[in-house]
């Protein structure tokens, strides 16, 4: 193989991996071992494990190390946890190390991968996203609301349900199908399910922890996403406590980019007032910082 030639036959092959490449199937193109270890001594590529390598050219990244893993372990193995919530883009997700699923016959082990080994495969519903072998969005989650605290798990949740990646209902069926008591996740699975509005997905992280607060607290009776029509338009409202004619709106926006947001912010925040309803506004500074003012103000509105 002509000098330079290794390189840019490695550049073909990694391409569709981020940068990444098995030393095997380099070899399989003509490249040498020796060539490998020159380009390795020269800085053009880079081990990252056994015989798995990378460009040195291309920006390492959280894929990168992923599609690195997935080559070092097998055409078997698939994205798991957080690093299969981070390709679906999944909000609040990420996987410094990768982590991956494999038969267990696989006995691939290393300090840089976060290996689970599993009896069957069916119940991960493998699948490709975006390229990548990973587990489906349903497993995806069940398995991550193990690995996450409450909220990150309802945060990433949410952001699944508002894509339309999944939804409650489809959520009860993988579990009722697939979740065997015991098994790691079903139970903060089942547990948030049983909280959540089955028809209406929170639209933001603000919104996630103003119903977590709302709930731990002991404000439930309410209704989410409730309609008032005004002018010939119907605007949504967050939590309606429809019997105390009170709506607690959660505005997380610190300003408006675009005049027509602000003029139609202003229309709607006068709608509630036109139908006979209270309006208590959820900043992020309230929620966050000042709770206990909020739930006073939330529950002196409701009283009123």
């Amino acid at each position: 193989m002509a000098q330079g030639a290794p390189v840019a036959a490695l550049s073909r092959l990694s391409r569709p991996t981020l940068g990444v490449f098995r030393g095997s199937a380099a070899v399989q193109l003509g490249v040498t071992r020796k060539q490998l270890r020159a380009l390795c001594v020269a800085d053009v590529i880079a081990r990252e494990l056994p015989d798995t390598y990378r460009m040195t050219a291309v920006t390492p990244s959280d894929a990168q190390r992923l599609h690195a893993a997935l080559l070092w372990a097998g055409g078997e193995a698939a994205a798991d946890g957080r690093s299969a919530g981070a390709c679906y883009g999944l909000e609040g997700v990420r996987a410094g190390m990768p982590e991956i699923v494999v038969p267990r016959r696989c006995r691939r082990r290393s300090a840089e991968v976060a290996v689970r080994r599993v009896s069957e495969l069916r119940p991960l519903m493998l699948r490709r996203h975006r390229g990548v072998r990973v587990t489906g969005i349903e497993a995806t989650l069940v398995h991550l609301a193990h690995l996450l605290d409450g909220e990150a798990f309802e945060v990433a949740c949410e952001d699944a349900r508002r894509r339309r990646l999944t939804s409650v209902p489809a959520l009860h069926a993988y579990l009722d199908r697939f979740a065997q008591p015991g098994h790691r996740g079903v139970a903060q699975a089942r547990s948030l399910l049983g909280e959540l509005d089955p028809a209406h997905a929170s639209r933001s992280t603000l919104e996630v922890k103003t119903r977590r607060l709302l709930s731990s607290n002991g404000f439930g009776d309410y209704s989410r996403e409730l309609p008032l029509a005004w002018n010939g338009r119907t605007y949504l409202f967050d939590f309606a406590f429809e019997q105390a004619r009170t709506i607690l709106e959660v505005n997380g926006r610190r300003w408006h980019d675009d005049p027509s947001d602000y003029e139609h912010d202003n229309e709607k925040w006068s709608v509630p007032g036109r139908c006979g309803y209270k309006i208590v506004f959820a900043t992020w500074d309230k929620v966050t910082r000042r709770p206990g003012e909020l739930l006073a103000e939330l529950a002196a509105t409701l009283a009123a």
